[in-house]
């Protein structure tokens, strides 16, 4: 049977790689060379007579071949230290939750002390993730997305497709009530996020076509939210993020029909090393009422 199993520092080198896709990291994590990294790779493609890693410009990639491999490996090793850390006394109870910054800010912190009081036992790390982050090197638990994550380390599960409208505060849609976005006066300020242009998909949908474009652009959402919450325009916004605004009536929604934009929504991830944990599923049914 040993005699099938391929060597065991050529499978660390490969789980090291396969996750940071970089085999610098990988022998950072495993401390040694990146060289010795290089060398057991090769090793264990030639053992398994399959190439198991690309170039991709600057980024390294598994193959198909190296993705298959990888989705029975690396739960495998992260089988062995859970149960490693079982018997040891030292199993991790906390777990680290990468969310994004806006819905992390504005929506999830302030019920987490609600959570906590029905959940006592729940610790959660919280990381705000940034647009640039490589979530496949940060080495989290769960992970809440607005886009599909695919990685042979985790699994992954739409919670919500999100719905945005056109908000604005009580002053300003009071001067604009009864009014269609092709009737809206010229003055009336656009708020977006700079490089992403959602009006011009909103607009596309309407009938006849509106050509306004008196811009105001900000470099995050949370900066739109106060702008519009300032009575300074009108703001496409997603509902689970304005929820409480639009029932308390801080903002006021200009019209009915919702427009999506692509797969953009809510993506539960967990780590596959953790798929049994308890704990998971409680946060995912927390996450779940938030948004319905």
């Amino acid at each position: 049977m040993f005699k099938q199993l391929p060597p065991l520092k050529s499978l660390l080198a490969f789980c090291a790689a396969s996750r940071c896709k970089n085999f610098s990291r990988a022998a950072e994590e495993l401390f040694i060379t990146q060289s010795a990294v290089s060398h057991q790779i090769k090793n264990l493609e030639q053992f398994l007579g399959h190439k198991l890693f690309y170039r991709e410009g600057n980024h390294l990639q598994l193959t198909e071949e190296g993705k298959t491999f990888a989705s029975a490996v690396n739960p495998a090793f992260d089988q062995i230290i859970s149960g490693a850390k079982m018997l040891t006394g030292t199993q991790e109870d906390a777990l680290q939750f990468g969310v994004s910054s806006a819905f992390a800010v504005h929506r999830l912190t302030p019920e987490l002390s609600d959570l906590n009081k029905r959940q006592p036992q729940l610790d959660l790390r919280l990381r705000m993730l940034t647009c640039g982050d490589n979530l496949a090197t940060l080495d989290l638990d769960i992970i809440l997305t607005n886009e599909p994550f695919k990685h042979v380390a985790y699994e992954c599960e739409a919670l919500k497709i999100e719905r945005y409208f056109p908000v604005a505060s009580p002053p300003v849609a009071e001067l604009l009530q009864g009014m269609s976005a092709q009737h809206w006066p010229e003055q009336t300020r656009l708020i977006d996020l700079q490089g992403v242009n959602s009006w011009d998909g909103w607009f596309s949908h309407q009938q006849p076509k509106s050509t306004k474009r008196n811009s105001l652009i900000f470099g995050h959402t949370l900066l739109m939210l106060q702008a519009v919450l300032g009575n300074q325009g009108v703001a496409l916004l997603g509902e689970s993020l304005i929820v409480n605004e639009l029932a308390s009536g801080a903002l006021v929604k200009l019209a009915q029909s919702p427009f999506s934009i692509g797969d953009d929504g809510f993506y539960f991830c967990w780590h596959k090393r953790r798929q049994h944990d308890s704990n998971i599923r409680i946060v995912k049914n927390w996450l779940i009422g938030l948004l319905s």
